[in-house]
């Protein structure tokens, strides 16, 4: 599937700094009182919702309105060893088109080194290797890498522009082993710990590259089978989509009926994207239904409440810079969270009131 794309965008999708500020706005309000208040919303998660969210899980029965990918299952185990090692060593036959070798300094006493001997790989993953190279043929030579719950999408500075396409073997390992986000699935698990879900089978997944324009990607939150928000992800303002909404929306809402007949759960949230055309709908991803999960233009009390009904669609409104001084080219990783998220926060709380009151006026009118 090729989709559409205005390249200016290339660095907005992934960018980190609305990343981090969704990492510190999804705990929640300040006041723990209220932070407690809106965990009692939440059902335990179980197991099967979290794997229902595996890429394999979804993938089969939405193969036909989502992004043409490989997923190479089961993985080696020393592959996984070697993701997990510290350290980035390439191995020989395998050097970034984009760069020169990357190599784990304490390998050199501590000094960055061009030796090829010392640059030696002692875990052999070739064969993954070479099945990674045949995937990439099959997708037009590009690709955008994931694992079972998570794309290194935190990485994304690793990679030249800031862009998450891969075109060899080396380029994906790059990303996938500076990601703290797939280091953490492997560790720890995503979502549940580790010990309450299990044995996990880990997957590989090589998503055929498609430059998304953020403006048209959405995440639908469905709770008890019932579509009951839609919110515009990308933290900006842009006039065409006011002009779009009532197409925006019926176009989802219609979409969501193809959703909730294949997705086996009651409660989870999905990202979909419009083509430009405005004549097809794509999945791009699913979440489980956990507050852990960027909640986007509404706060989590408003979805989660016993008696929630359809909010409708939230679109970032006009004369808001959610970003402030902040540049979107800096790593999440190095995003002074300790040194800001009272104040984000309280900024994304104040937001999430405007655009709720917005919605309102415009659902009445």
């Amino acid at each position: 599937m090729r989709i559409s794309h205005d390249p200016m965008s290339d660095t907005h999708i992934d960018d980190d700094v609305r990343a981090a500020i969704a990492d510190i706005t999804a705990h929640g309000p300040i006041d723990h009182e209220e932070e407690e208040d809106v965990s009692q919303l939440f059902a335990a998660l179980t197991r099967e919702e979290v794997c229902n969210c595996i890429f394999s899980s979804w993938y089969p029965n939405f193969r036909h309105s989502t992004i043409k990918s490989e997923i190479i299952k089961p993985l080696d185990p020393t592959f996984i060893e070697y993701l997990l090692e510290d350290g980035i060593v390439l191995p020989h036959d395998d050097i970034p088109q984009y760069s020169c070798r990357i190599e784990d300094p304490e390998s050199s006493g501590g000094e960055w080194s061009d030796n090829e001997e010392e640059a030696s790989v002692t875990i052999d993953i070739s064969h993954t290797s070479d099945e990674i190279r045949r995937r990439i043929a099959l997708l037009g030579d590009r690709v955008m890498p994931r694992m079972c719950w998570s794309a290194p999408k935190d990485a994304s500075w690793m990679a030249m522009g800031n862009s998450l396409a891969c075109r060899s073997p080396s380029e994906i390992y790059v990303l996938l082993k500076s990601s703290d986000k797939i280091s953490g699935d492997l560790l720890h698990g995503r979502y549940l710990p580790k010990e309450q879900l299990g044995a996990i089978e880990h997957e590989l997944v090589l998503r055929e590259w498609s430059n998304l324009i953020p403006s048209m990607e959405f995440r639908c939150f469905v709770k008890g089978k019932k579509l009951v928000g839609i919110s515009q992800i990308d933290y900006e303002y842009y006039e065409f989509l006011e002009g779009m909404r009532d197409e925006i929306e019926a176009k989802l809402q219609g979409f969501f009926a193809h959703v909730r007949d294949k997705f086996p759960s009651d409660n989870y949230c999905y990202d979909a994207y419009i083509a430009q055309t405005v004549d097809r709908v794509y999945v791009i991803d699913f979440e489980p239904w956990t507050p852990s999960v960027d909640s986007c233009l509404f706060e989590w009390r408003e979805l989660a409440k016993p008696d929630a009904e359809y909010l409708g669609l939230r679109l970032f409104p006009k004369g808001v810079d959610a970003m402030g001084h902040f540049s979107g080219k800096y790593s999440k990783n190095r995003f002074p969270l300790e040194a800001t998220d009272e104040q984000f926060r309280g900024s994304m709380a104040e937001l999430i009131k405007s655009v709720a009151a917005q919605t309102q006026k415009q659902q009445k009118e």
